[in-house]
C-alpha cells in the first residue's frame, strides 16, 4: 500500500490531479494482479488517495524468470512491500499524472504543493541512511521507522523493512516520478526482464533531477540490475540531451496505414501516406526552423517525423477533433516523456476557421492533406488565418491531385475519400496558391510526391510558401 495526501486547498483538487474521482474506487487489472485507488480522506483541508497493489500469487508464479520449484514462489514478500510492482501500478493508474497533464486544473499541476506519501513497508537492506540518501537531496523531510521482524518476539531485532512517510512541497508529477524510478532501485528483486528500453525510461522519468542527483551513478546501477551496458548507455544519455531527444523521437515509431487512400494504393511496400510525410520532413530539414508549427495533426504521424529533426526545437500540433489529440499524446507517448520533450512537442485543441494568437510566431507551418476536407467557401477563412494572422515565415500545403484518380481507375465526379469537399487538378491547385502568394506576399514552388505517370503527374502536390 502507498498513500499520496495534501493539504493544498482546496485538498479535494487531488482528485483532479490524480484524474481520479474521490468519491469512486477505481480499479484496474494488471498483468500480475490489480491495482485499486481509494480516497479513504476528502476533505477540504486534506485529501489521501490510496493506492493499494493487490498480486496475484499464481500469476506470479507462471512468470518466465521464476525458478521451477523454489519456496520463494510462495513464501516471499510481494505482496506487502512496495517494489518493482508497486511502480509498474503506479503507472498504469496515475499515467496522466505523472505525464504532468491536467484538463481541469494545468495550472494546478505545474505548481509545487504540500504532499506527504506514506510507504508502510519499503525494504532496504543498506538501512534507513541508504533512503534518506535518495529522498532528501529531491527535496523531502524523511521520517523512516524500522518494521520489527515479530512485535511478539522483539528480541528478534529489526527487519530490513521500513515505514517511510515523504514530506515535502513539490509538483505532484515529479514526486510519482521519484516513487516510479526509485522503489524498482530499492527492490533488489525486480520482477521485469531489463533490456534497453528501461534505459529510456530511466532518462525519460529522470529528466530534471537525477542528473544532478548525488547518488545518480548508483541509482543507474541499481535501476537496471548492474548490467554494465545498459547502465553506461544510460550514464552517457544523462550527459547528453540531444540524444536524449533522438532516442525518444525514435521511441514512438510504428507503422501507420494510410486512412484515406484507395485500396489500390496500399499495395506498394511504401505508401503515399508515409512519401507525404517524409517528403515534408525533408523539406522542413531543409528550410532549418526553429519551430514548427502541423496544423490538423491528426494522431500525430507527421509530428512523429519532425521529432527526429535536431534544431528543431519547438513543434506544435493542433486539430480540431479532441480525441485524435488524445490519441496523438497515446502514440507519441507524450504521457511518459520527459519535461523537456513535452516541453518540446505540444498539442491543442483548435480550428483552422478561426484567429487564433497561438498559432502566431512559427518559422514553419505544415498542413498536409488537409484543405481538400474544407468546404470551398471555407477557404478565405483558411487562408487568413494562417497567411495574414499567422505568418509563419514558411507553409507546406499538400493536397491530393485530382488528376491521378484515373490511375486508381475512379469515376470522373468520385473522389478519394468520403469528407473530401472537392480535389484540385495540377492547374488549379497552382492558380489557388499564386493568388495566396500574391496577395500575402510571399513566394512558392510546387512539386509532386508519389509514383510519377506519364498522362497524370503525381497522387500528390505540395506547395511551399516562403518569405
Amino acid at each position: 500500500m502507498l498513500l499520496i495526501s495534501t493539504t493544498h486547498q482546496p485538498a479535494t483538487d487531488l482528485g483532479y490531479l490524480l484524474h481520479k474521482n474521490p468519491s469512486r474506487n477505481f480499479t484496474a487489472n494488471l498483468t500480475f494482479g490489480r491495482v485499486h485507488v481509494v480516497f479513504p480522506e476528502a476533505t477540504e483541508t486534506k485529501a489521501t488517495a490510496a493506492v493499494l497493489l493487490e498480486l496475484d500469487p499464481v500469476r506470479l508464479v507462471r512468470g518466465p524468470n521464476v525458478a521451477q520449484g523454489s519456496m520463494a514462489q510462495y513464501v516471499n514478500d510481494r505482496p506487502y512491500v512496495a517494489s518493482s510492482f508497486a511502480s509498474v501500478a503506479l503507472a498504469d493508474a496515475f499515467g496522466t499524472a505523472m505525464g504532468g497533464r491536467s484538463k481541469e486544473r494545468q495550472e494546478l499541476a505545474d505548481t509545487a504543493i504540500p504532499l506527504e506519501i506514506r510507504i508502510p513497508v519499503l525494504a532496504c537492506g543498506a538501512g534507513q541512511e541508504r533512503i534518506e540518501r535518495l529522498f532528501k537531496p529531491l527535496g523531502y523531510d524523511v521520517q523512516a521507522t524500522h518494521v520489527p521482524l515479530d512485535e511478539q518476539f522483539p528480541d528478534w531485532g529489526a527487519s530490513s523493512y521500513f515505514d517511510v512517510t515523504l514530506i515535502g512541497t513539490l509538483r505532484l508529477r515529479d514526486a510519482l516520478r521519484h516513487l516510479y524510478l526509485l522503489l524498482p532501485v530499492l527492490d533488489a528483486r525486480k520482477h521485469y526482464f531489463l533490456d534497453p528500453s528501461e534505459v529510456q525510461k530511466l532518462i525519460s522519468k529522470g529528466e530534471g533531477w537525477l542528473a544532478d542527483h548525488p547518488d545518480r551513478e548508483w541509482i543507474v546501477h541499481a535501476y537496471l540490475g548492474r548490467k554494465p551496458s545498459l547502465a553506461r548507455a544510460a550514464l552517457e544519455q544523462l550527459a547528453n540531451i540531444e540524444d536524449q531527444l533522438a532516442l525518444e523521437a525514435a521511441a514512438v515509431d510504428d507503422v501507420y496505414v494510410a486512412p484515406d487512400e484507395p485500396a489500390e494504393e496500399q499495395k506498394p511496400k511504401i505508401s503515399l501516406h508515409w512519401l507525404r510525410h517524409e517528403r515534408v520532413a525533408e523539406v522542413v530539414r531543409e528550410l532549418a526552423p526553429k519551430s514548427v508549427i502541423d496544423l490538423g495533426c491528426g494522431e500525430g504521424k507527421l509530428i512523429r517525423e519532425l521529432m527526429k529533426i535536431k534544431g528543431l526545437e519547438k513543434i506544435v500540433g493542433m486539430d480540431v477533433a479532441y480525441y485524435e489529440i488524445e490519441k496523438a499524446i497515446r502514440k507519441l507517448h507524450l504521457d511518459d516523456a520527459s519535461p523537456r520533450m513535452r516541453e518540446r512537442v505540444q498539442l491543442f485543441h483548435g480550428s483552422l476557421m478561426y484567429r487564433d494568437q497561438r498559432l502566431s510566431g512559427f518559422d514553419a507551418c505544415t498542413v498536409v492533406e488537409v484543405i481538400e476536407h474544407l468546404d470551398p467557401p471555407r477557404l478565405a477563412a483558411f487562408e487568413q488565418v494562417v497567411f495574414k494572422y499567422a505568418q509563419p515565415k514558411a507553409v507546406l500545403i499538400t493536397t491530393p491531385n485530382r488528376e491521378y484518380n484515373a490511375v486508381y481507375e475512379l469515376e470522373d465526379q468520385e473522389l478519394r475519400h468520403f469528407d473530401h469537399r472537392f480535389e484540385w487538378n495540377r492547374e488549379e491547385f497552382q492558380t489557388w496558391g499564386d493568388r495566396v502568394a500574391s496577395t500575402y506576399g510571399y513566394q512558392v514552388r510546387y512539386e509532386g510526391i508519389g509514383e510519377s505517370h506519364a498522362d497524370f503527374g503525381q497522387p500528390s502536390q505540395l506547395a511551399v510558401f516562403t518569405r
